[in-house]
């Protein structure tokens, strides 16, 4: 890769090809030899998408392309989430493996082996990264509280006593619900 092609892709929406082939794509920043040599202890350009970095001489190819609904990470759609701190934390010790949303047209892209970005609301730097391991669908959240473990939803099993449907409604307006449905993503932490 050269030295200009790296400076014409700062600031640009790009897809980044590594030399293993896996496809990485959002919007990039260029770190110069001195920058990368003084933070991580390597004098080598670099491009960076989110927390990853890529050395010139790791790069296969790199494209611009227009940002999409749905971005490409270690060659799977990747989708972004933001959750408030407490079930941010608990999906991050492992407590948390369920996500619950509305099963709304930015959801219904989800599927099975997709990577979902977490950001929390209190720290947007602070994100976690998860494969959807499957996907359960609902007409209401009645039915989903009924049928799926409410501490692997990201309660408490104190708080899983006195859960209720209607938790969900501070997220969602009933109307919206009864529109969409819901959905239950479980979730792995990569």
């Amino acid at each position: 890769m050269k030295q200009g092609k790296l400076q014409q892709m700062d600031g640009r929406w790009v897809r980044i090809t590594d030399i293993d082939g896996l496809a990485f794509e959002g919007l990039c920043e260029r770190e110069g030899a001195e920058y990368c040599f003084h933070e991580y202890g390597r004098d080598e350009d670099a491009l960076k998408i989110d927390n990853w970095l890529f050395y010139r001489s790791d790069i296969l190819k790199v494209e611009i392309v227009e940002p999409g609904d749905v971005d490409v990470w270690m060659g799977k759609p990747l989708h972004r989430m933001r959750l408030d701190p407490v079930p941010f934390a608990r999906l991050d010790s492992g407590e948390k493996t369920i996500e619950l949303r509305l099963y709304d047209e930015k959801r219904r892209r989800i599927q099975a082996g997709d990577v979902i970005r977490f950001e929390s609301t209190e720290d947007e730097t602070d994100v976690l990264y998860t494969q959807v391991e499957g996907l359960r669908f609902f007409p209401s959240f009645d039915e989903l509280y009924r049928a799926l473990p409410l501490t692997a939803c990201g309660y408490s099993e104190r708080e899983a006593q006195s859960a209720s449907p209607r938790d969900m409604d501070r997220y969602y307006s009933r109307e919206e619900q009864a529109k969409w449905g819901v959905v239950g993503i479980e979730l792995s932490l990569l």
